[in-house]
C-alpha cells in the first residue's frame, strides 16, 4: 500500500444492548482506528437507541448510526452498511454486536495487507469464546493447485492461513472485491449468508487469508457449532430452518446439486432419530422444510448473486 487505507467498520446490532455498548468500546480503543463506524440498528426494541446516546456515541464525529424500519436480519443489515461504505473506503471491517475485538485486532488485519503480494478478498480474525473456545473456525482454501495439492500453507510462514470462506465475526473486506461481487444477499436473513458471500470473493475475486495475530472474542450464548441435533432451546429450532435452506442454497451453487441433495438425506436420516425425543417432530420438519424451500427457490438466490458480479 501507498497510502494509509481508508477503514469503514459496519456492525449490526438487534435486542442485545449491553454487549454492542462492549462491542462499539472495544472498536473505539482500537490500536488502528477506523475512520467510520457504521451502525445499522436493525428496528431494536430493548433501549439500543437510548442506551447509545447515554452512552454519548452519537457525539462522536465519526460515529454513523442507521435505524432500520423493520429487523432486515444479519443480511439484510450488512447488506445496507456495505452499500453505505463500500464507495468511500478502501477496507470495510464487518462484525455482529456479540463480537469484541481484541485492541490490536484491527491493526493486525491491516498489517496483512502488506504481507500478501496478490489481490487478496478479505481477511478474517481468529475468533474464540469466552473461555477461550475456537469458534466461527472458517473452511480452509483445499482447492487442488496445478500439482494437484492445495496450497493452503503458503503464507503459513507470515502467519496466514488461505481459507474458502468465513463468518461476518470479524472480516476485512477489500472494498475492489465488493465492487467486483456487489452486495449480501438480503433474502438469506440469517445463518449461511456470510458463507454464501465469502465463498462469492474467494471463487470471482481473490483469495482470502485467516490472520493469526488478530484475536476476537464472540460472546454468543452458545460457543458450540450449530447443531439442531443438540439444539434444546425451542425458540432457536425455527431459526435452523434458515441454516437448512441457506446451506442447501450455497452447496447447489458453489459444489453442486448432487452434493446438496447429498447432505440433505445424510441430515434427513440424523434427524429421524429424534422424532421420539424432545423437540424430535420440531426438528425433522425444520430440516424438511428448510432443505425443501432451498431447492424450490435456489435459482432466486442464483439469479441475484449473478445480478451482482461485474465483469
Amino acid at each position: 500500500m501507498n497510502h494509509k487505507p481508508r477503514i469503514y467498520c459496519i456492525v449490526v446490532t438487534y435486542n442485545r444492548k449491553d454487549l454492542l455498548l462492549e462491542c462499539l468500546n472495544a472498536i473505539y480503543s482500537q490500536t488502528y482506528p477506523a475512520n467510520k463506524i457504521i451502525l445499522i440498528n436493525n428496528a431494536s426494541t430493548d433501549g439500543t437507541e437510548e442506551a447509545l446516546k447515554e452512552s454519548g456515541y452519537f457525539e462522536k464525529e465519526n460515529f454513523d448510526y442507521h435505524l432500520m424500519q423493520k429487523n432486515l436480519g444479519c443480511s439484510g443489515g450488512f447488506y445496507e452498511g456495505i452499500n453505505i461504505a463500500r464507495d468511500n473506503a478502501d477496507w470495510i471491517w464487518i462484525m455482529d454486536d456479540d463480537t469484541i475485538p481484541a485492541p490490536d485486532a484491527l491493526e493486525n488485519l491491516v498489517n496483512a495487507v502488506n504481507l500478501v503480494h496478490e489481490d487478496v478478498s478479505f481477511f478474517a480474525s481468529c475468533v474464540y469464546g469466552p473461555e477461550g473456545q475456537p469458534m466461527n473456525v472458517p473452511g480452509i482454501d483445499s482447492r487442488p493447485t496445478d500439482n494437484g495439492y492445495s496450497d493452503w500453507y503458503k503464507d503459513l510462514s507470515l502467519g496466514l492461513v488461505k481459507i474458502r470462506a468465513a463468518t461476518f465475526v470479524s472480516i476485512l473486506l477489500n472494498s475492489k472485491a465488493i465492487h467486483k461481487c456487489g452486495l449480501p444477499c438480503r433474502d438469506y436473513f440469517i445463518w449461511g449468508d456470510d458463507t454464501e458471500y465469502t465463498l462469492r470473493f474467494t471463487t470471482h475475486y481473490g483469495s482470502a487469508y485467516l490472520v493469526g495475530k488478530s484475536e476476537v472474542c464472540h460472546k454468543r450464548a452458545l460457543t458450540r457449532a450449530l447443531s439442531i441435533m443438540a439444539e434444546t432451546d425451542k425458540s432457536r429450532v425455527k431459526n435452523y430452518f434458515y441454516l437448512y435452506r441457506n446451506s442447501f442454497v450455497n452447496d447447489v451453487i458453489y459444489f453442486g446439486k448432487r452434493l446438496s441433495v447429498r447432505n440433505f438425506v445424510k441430515d434427513i436420516i440424523r434427524t429421524r432419530h429424534f422424532l421420539h425425543g424432545p423437540l424430535g417432530f420440531m426438528k425433522f420438519m425444520t430440516v424438511l422444510r428448510g432443505t425443501i424451500s432451498g431447492w424450490l427457490h435456489w435459482r432466486k438466490f442464483d439469479s441475484f448473486i449473478k445480478s451482482q458480479l461485474q465483469e
